[in-house]
């Protein structure tokens, strides 16, 4: 059936697509116009010496700022062109008259040397008049000026980004235009591997010229030029020309109440192209990732409160809740090896350890009138490190070849005690069974992986040859220890479980691809590829009682299993690629024939062998129109997923005695249909930003789970006790599941207080099938999403941010109407910055606030989290700080989540970190190399420091 649907999708798609085009062929055509270059050099009139830092602007005939740069240590300088008919290129330099000229758009732009003259009227200061647009459209590519934003002394990116239309940064996530962001470049690099945040915590605000938003397509997509629809949401940071070549960053160290510490920093290092950073951070005050956010908040965001940044991306794998200590450093190395080659290479160590503890209220829903209750208190002390390594190598090596090796190491060790105490009561709360367990496991895990992609270009335009290789092994080794005591309230007997389990994952897996294209006109290409996936994996458990008064150690072969699992892929491919004036569309048709082998060799020989044959559609419509910032994309993508060796392994997990879980070996693939639009408008004249974003997914065969809920003593497997009140769950190969999304922002600048307004709407719908107790059963999640953001942009000395976001969610259950739940989620925050004295003395808050109404008594609350600090800079150009810190000032800092699946509500409260003081000493470092003058130039531009008594 899946394959008749998405034949026919694919077809309806096409028929459409093939009209329009049809109608529109008798225009004409017209290519994608080339990124437009505006050049020149600056020097001082007399001397001819060249000008460094002379700002460079391009405006409209209103004088409003369109994009800006500054001379490097030539005088050199290049722009790019905004599309529309005149601009303005201005050139200025304090003490020095402006520079003027008007382009239209067929005029030359290469404006050679520009000579400018020393002003006979010394200027105390030199004012720029008109707005700063906040950015242009170029191609699909969003770029914001730095300068249009206005931030604090010594902010970092992440400061400056949180400014950007279209960008939110909440529960440890950033999205732009809707999607999460996967990548931060620096100038088009790798930093620190996939990590957004470590490049916007590390990087200066005042290094950055402008911040572009981008989807970026994949290696082999940008080798042949052939869009083939992967692509991953990416910031890209693009450093000014003149701190390009020096050191930055910052070191601090701070000691505060109850013995919290904190200390760390980064630097940088500069060459041209050669980077070179360093970053650390050591502290036992939760920060994982190099903010002071990560400190805590209270709320959660998407319809589920909780406390701190929970998903926050993390180097240990650690979490928020609990009381985290944090000793981390890394390297991350850029450069280019001569004319053809591109090198980035970063290594990160991290260990961390997590006190947590918790209490857990669950209602499990078993009929329309009849509920239990699970009641949970957990104490738990995690012990983690991580050795993380990644290179990327781009080897142009002639005009005809090229390739790109991207290798990635990952070595993580874990170490987990847990105390579980935990009682399940039917719903006249008479108890039905307890346990009470200790376990301690440790475990070590490597997984290595390579991706090599090689391309070569024929004489004929167009014509290509690429591979992609990746190959991965991982593995992953672990002993367990578990003491519970059960009790059956029921019969009133119990019992004890004493044992040690040991486990052993191993995988291997590749993947590859070949792929031809081939011209058919100047505006069409057709592509051939075909690729072949294999992916193998085993698991070995086996779990010993141990009975210490016979001093006896016996194999338990009911939680014990041994499983191997290979998955053989094959697909060939064809696509289409076509452009017309703005518009770009790809389609390609797979056929998969995938072959799944499992085998079970303990305790029981069993062989379970399955073929799968999909037809695998998949389309991109993009349009785009620079001179409107208008842009379109359409697409629509079909693929499917294979079960895990965890999810197939035929064994049981009772590590919770009342909450077990067992793989299922018949479990198939999964078949995905995914639909993507984008909408954006972005107005140059009006400084406007519209964004809208709509995301639809459909799952056949979703591995979705089965929950059986006992009533008595059960055996599962004939072997294992499951006391009542328990509960079993295994994946099962589920219909309808769907989910989607509507997002649309929408910023303009509000003048009169020189700010800039934001709205970010959204309405997402989720459905999750599931199974309890052998009835299907549908949960539907309806989230009604809205929040508004003030930004200030003032000045660099008074600074604030005012947001709110309330979500609505609506929770709907097919089988049991009593899982019926809506409430309401609200988390507002005020960050407020002030210096009153160009920099020194500062004072800084940051209030948040979550309101929650509609759940139970002890979860409706208005909580309070409020941080403040205050400080003085000294020292030359304010690079020394020194700093007061008082965390959670009203002492309300909680965590509280709420979760709802098909089965049950569960509400947690999580131990956070709670009031403190921490007094912080920083220094900036900030050292750009000038160029070597001699005797003669020292009364040069940029060199003399006072002229006529008056300094500038």
């Amino acid at each position: 059936m899946k394959i008749i649907y998405s034949t026919i999708i694919f077809l309806l798609i096409m028929t459409a697509l093939s009209l329009q085009v049809s109608a529109q062929r008798g225009q004409g055509q017209q290519g994608q116009r080339p990124d437009l270059k505006v050049k020149g050099k600056v020097v001082e009139g007399p001397s001819k010496l060249p000008m460094i830092g002379a700002n460079v602007m391009i405006k409209t005939v209103a004088d409003s700022i369109l994009v800006s740069t500054v001379t490097d240590i030539d005088g050199n300088f290049e722009l790019s062109r905004p599309w529309i008919p005149t601009v303005i290129v201005e050139v200025s330099f304090l003490g020095f008259e402006k520079f003027s000229k008007e382009l239209g758009i067929r005029d030359g732009l290469d404006l050679g040397i520009i000579a400018l003259r020393e002003d006979s009227k010394l200027l105390g200061e030199v004012v720029i008049e008109g707005q700063i647009i906040v950015g242009e459209q170029k191609g699909d590519t969003t770029s914001f000026n730095a300068n249009a934003f206005k931030t604090r002394e010594n902010a970092d990116a992440e400061d400056l980004i949180r400014k950007l239309p279209g960008v939110t940064i909440q529960n440890g996530q950033v999205q732009a235009r809707g999607e999460q962001v996967q990548k931060v470049l620096v100038d088009g690099r790798e930093f620190f591997g996939n990590d957004p945040f470590l490049a916007m915590r590390n990087l200066p605000a005042d290094v950055i010229d402008r911040v572009e938003i981008l989807d970026q397509r994949s290696d082999q997509s940008r080798l042949t030029g052939f869009d083939d629809g992967n692509y991953s949401r990416t910031i890209n940071i693009v450093t000014r020309s003149d701190r390009r070549q020096g050191v930055f960053g910052r070191v601090y160290a701070g000691y505060g109440t109850d013995d919290r510490y904190s200390a760390g920093g980064s630097i940088n290092l500069f060459k041209g192209d050669r980077r070179i950073s360093l970053v650390g951070l050591f502290n036992n005050i939760n920060q994982q990732n190099f903010s002071q956010e990560d400190l805590g908040s209270s709320g959660g965001g998407g319809g589920r409160p909780g406390g701190g940044r929970g998903g926050a991306p993390n180097f240990g794998g650690g979490q928020d809740n609990g009381i985290i200590t944090t000793n981390s450093m890394g390297v991350n190395y850029s450069d280019k090896w001569g004319s053809k080659t591109n090198v980035t290479g970063s290594y990160f160590y991290s260990r961390s350890r997590n006190n947590l503890s918790s209490f857990t209220n669950r209602e499990i829903l078993l009929t329309e009138s009849n509920s239990q209750f699970y009641s949970e208190d957990l104490i738990n002390t995690v012990e983690s490190g991580n050795h993380r390594a990644n290179a990327r190598i781009e080897y142009d090596i002639n005009p005809k070849n090229a390739i790109i090796i991207s290798p990635s190491l990952n070595y993580t060790t874990n170490n987990t005690f847990s105390d579980r105490d935990a009682l399940t009561v039917n719903n006249l709360l008479a108890p039905l069974s307890s346990t009470r367990s200790i376990s301690d496991s440790e475990s070590s895990s490597y997984n290595f992986s390579n991706n090599l992609v090689y391309r070569y270009k024929f004489e004929k335009q167009g014509r290509t040859l690429s591979t992609t290789l990746f190959t991965a092994i991982n593995n992953r080794d672990s002993y367990s220890t578990l003491l519970a005591e059960n009790r059956d309230f029921i019969r009133n007997i119990g019992d004890t479980i004493n044992q040690e389990t040991f486990g052993l994952t191993e995988g291997f897996n590749y993947r590859a691809n070949v792929q031809w294209t081939e011209p058919l006109k100047s505006n069409s290409l057709l592509t051939f590829s075909y690729q072949v996936a294999n992916n193998k994996s085993s698991a070995d458990q086996q779990t010993f009682n141990i009975i210490p008064e016979l001093n006896l150690v016996a194999l338990d072969t009911s939680l014990s299993n041994v499983f191997d699992n290979r998955f053989l892929v094959q697909s060939p491919s064809i696509g289409y690629r076509y452009n017309y004036k703005n518009w770009n569309l790809n389609a390609n048709l797979d056929y998969q024939y995938a072959q799944q082998d499992n085998e079970a060799l303990f305790p029981q020989e069993r062989v379970f062998n399955r073929t799968f044959s999909n037809f695998l559609p998949g389309i991109n419509l993009n349009y785009r129109n620079s001179e409107k910032g208008t842009t379109f994309r359409m697409r629509y993508r079909t693929s499917t997923q294979e079960p895990s060796v965890n999810q197939l392994q035929n064994v049981i997990n009772n590590s919770n005695p009342l909450n077990l879980s067992v793989g299922n070996p018949n479990l198939g693939q999964s078949f995905n249909h995914n639909l993507f639009v984008n909408v954006g408008k972005l107005n140059l004249e009006k400084s406007r930003t519209l964004f809208v974003f709509a995301f639809a997914s459909l799952t056949e065969n979703f591995i979705g789970n089965s929950t059986f809920v006992t009533q008595v003593d059960t055996l599962i497997n004939d072997e294992v006790l499951l006391r009542p009140g328990g509960q079993l769950s295994r994946p099962e190969n589920l219909k309808g599941r769907f989910n989607g999304r509507i997002f649309a922002t929408y910023g303009a600048p509000i003048k009169a207080i020189k700010s800039q307004f934001n709205s970010n709407s959204s309405i997402s719908f989720n459905r999750t099938p599931g199974i309890i107790n052998g009835q299907k059963n549908l949960n539907d999640n309806i989230d009604l999403s809205q929040g508004l953001t003030l930004t200030s942009n003032i000045s660099k000395d008074f600074d604030f941010t005012l947001s709110s976001t309330g979500t609505y969610t609506i929770v709907n259950s097919s089988l049991q109407t009593s899982l019926n739940n809506n409430y309401y989620v609200q988390n507002s925050n005020i960050r407020l910055y002030y210096s009153p004295n160009n920099g020194k003395l500062f004072v800084s808050n940051v209030v948040n606030n979550a309101l929650y109404r509609g759940l139970s008594a002890g979860l409706d609350q208005s909580v309070w989290l409020w941080n403040i600090e205050s400080g003085y800079r000294f020292l030359k150009d304010n690079k020394g700080e020194v700093k007061i810190t008082v965390f959670d000032l009203l002492g309300q800092n909680n965590a509280i989540a709420r979760t709802i699946n098909d089965v049950s509500i569960t509400d947690t409260f999580t131990r956070v970190l709670t009031r403190y003081a921490l007094l912080t000493f920083t220094y900036h470092i900030g050292s750009f190399k000038q160029p070597e003058r001699n005797q003669s130039q020292q009364g040069g531009p940029g060199m003399r420091m006072m002229q006529g008594g008056r300094s500038w």
